[in-house]
């Protein structure tokens, strides 16, 4: 605690309202003036205080109700804890509060009776010992149209029975809105003054604080001049506000053995103890933030290792095998997002699969399918079945037919009867018979292959892409045998054999289609999903 540290008697800036640390600025001593003359010199009269949350009205009510014991006026104050009983309960404390005695019969005890029965008593106290009777509704913005309507038929009565009766209604901005709207209760149009309780201005503010802090027995000022500016700033006139900050600020100067509160402390308290800002809810609710943090780094770091481990998102693919090809079609058309984002999203994808990352290329880069992308990672393009692509056994990126705006969707798995798709945002099942119907054959894959590879290798070449060749094609009928140093006739018709293999043109000449078929022999990197059937 803080109290040692600067010597303080006790907490001067304490969240429930004190009488001993009002601060009364004109604007209060002119409501309770204006108070005092209503309840003296008046029959009966309805007073209206309004203020922001905060701005000090209940500690004014407080004042209103010890000010009306000095006067001989019988006081009673309640709040929005009152309200929230049942009518009769609150109805029968304010006969405790006036000192009545209460009904004892059950039937004396209804709305109705009650109100009779309290306006009654009064009328006797009055005719006997002239008493003045004031009744504080404090928080009344929660009070309901239901009680106010008793409040006003409490009014009435007391007036019929002859009894001084006062009332002070003090809340929120919101209740003189809800007064002016149309159809607003009928103890409106008893109001006599409407008071409001304005914000403190500067020179109020640094007054307060000053005064709240010297009544608490302090010998030094904690607050720089900086920091009492600031916290002026801050607080926007509102005390309970001014409260809330200069408590935090003492509590942080106490753990980190300051003297002195400064400027640059107040921001940091601002940011820790007002709602606006993200370190106040950290500050407030550190341990369920932390738990709830502690549970998504968790799901993040499981989602992470399916992804890297199988090879495709974890998110369940929607089925639209089980319906008819018109409806699996209409409802694949309605899945596709916007051409250009579905583009964008579909090669985002393809690159994290194969783990490129953003200082290696950027999705914009590797659209255009360059031959080579940079280097060691190359992408060709071609047309071809989904026999074909299967073979491949890598995702591979499709175009769809101009019916649909050449789209782009991501073939992630490929069976005998359907096809699993990623569209941007989102993963299909598909049967193959349906998918043919908007897919226009063309696909786009990317690979990595050695970055000394050149475009195209044939018959009589040599060197290190030739090195990278033998170690992926399979091996030749007979057994393994020495590997050639150059591209001779037995390398050509491995390669034959394998373009014959993947569907490729059989040319033996090793262009970017064949490479593409020689890096999917490569257990590393993606490869299109199992279980699709």
């Amino acid at each position: 605690m803080y109290l040692q540290t600067f010597g303080l008697r006790e907490p001067p800036f304490g969240d429930a309202p004190d009488p001993r640390f009002a601060c009364l600025f004109p604007r209060e001593r002119e409501i309770l003036a204006q108070v005092e003359y209503e309840v003296g010199a008046t029959s009966s009269s309805v007073t209206l205080v309004t203020g922001e949350r905060g701005i000090g009205k209940t500690l004014l009510c407080m004042l209103i109700e010890a000010d009306a014991a000095t006067h001989g006026v019988r006081a009673v104050r309640q709040g929005a804890g009152d309200y929230a009983l049942e009518t009769v309960a609150w109805l029968r404390a304010l006969y405790a509060g006036f000192g009545l005695p209460l009904p004892l019969s059950a039937d004396a005890n209804t709305e109705d009776h009650l109100v009779d029965g309290l306006a009654a008593g009064l009328g006797r106290l009055t005719h006997h010992v002239s008493h003045r009777f004031l009744w504080i509704l404090d928080d009344a913005e929660a009070l309901s149209d239901a009680d106010l309507a008793i409040v006003n038929r409490l009014f009435v009565a007391c007036e019929k029975a002859g009894a001084p009766f006062h009332i002070v209604l003090a809340g929120e901005p919101s209740l003189s809105e809800r007064f002016a709207e149309a159809g607003a209760p009928a103890l409106v149009a008893r109001i006599r003054s409407r008071l409001p309780l304005n914000p403190l201005n500067a020179e109020e503010s640094e007054r307060y604080v000053r005064h709240r802090l010297h009544v608490a027995g302090t010998t030094q000022m904690p607050f720089s001049r900086l920091g009492l500016r600031s916290l002026r700033d801050d607080g926007k006139g509102n005390p309970r506000r001014l409260n809330t900050l200069a408590h935090r600020a003492l509590e942080r100067a106490a753990e980190r053995g300051e003297k002195s509160i400064g400027e640059r402390a107040l921001g940091f308290v601002v940011r820790e103890a007002l709602p606006q800002h993200a370190r106040y809810w950290l500050r407030r609710f550190r341990r369920p933030i932390l738990a709830i943090g502690a549970m998504i780094a968790i799901l993040f770091v499981g989602g992470a290792i399916t992804w890297f481990l199988t090879g495709h998102s974890p998110s369940r693919p929607k089925n639209l095998v089980t319906v008819s090809p018109e409806q699996a079609l209409a409802k694949f058309h309605d899945a596709l997002p916007e051409p250009e984002v579905g583009k964008v999203r579909v090669w985002g994808e393809l690159l994290a699969r194969w783990q490129v990352t953003s200082k290696e290329t950027s999705v914009a880069n590797a659209i255009n399918c360059d031959a080579t992308i940079f280097a060691g990672f190359a992408c060709v393009s071609g047309r071809g079945s989904l026999d074909q692509l299967r073979r491949f056994d890598r995702p591979l990126v499709l175009e769809l037919d101009d019916a649909n705006a050449k789209q782009q969707v991501l073939l992630v798995g490929a069976g005998d009867e359907n096809v699993r798709l990623y569209l941007g945002g989102k993963y299909v099942e598909l049967t193959r018979d349906a998918f043919q119907h908007v897919w226009n054959g063309r696909f786009y894959a990317v690979f990595r292959v050695d970055p000394a590879m050149p475009a195209k290798l044939s018959r009589g070449d040599r060197g290190e892409g030739l090195a990278w060749i033998l170690a992926r094609l399979p091996a030749p009928v007979g057994g393994a045998a020495a590997q050639p140093a150059t591209f001779d006739g037995s390398v050509e018709t491995r390669v034959r054999a394998l373009q014959q293999r993947f569907g490729i043109a059989a040319d033996g000449v090793v262009g970017p289609e064949t490479m593409f078929a020689l890096s999917s022999l490569e257990a590393d990197g993606p490869h299109l999903a199992r279980g699709v059937p």
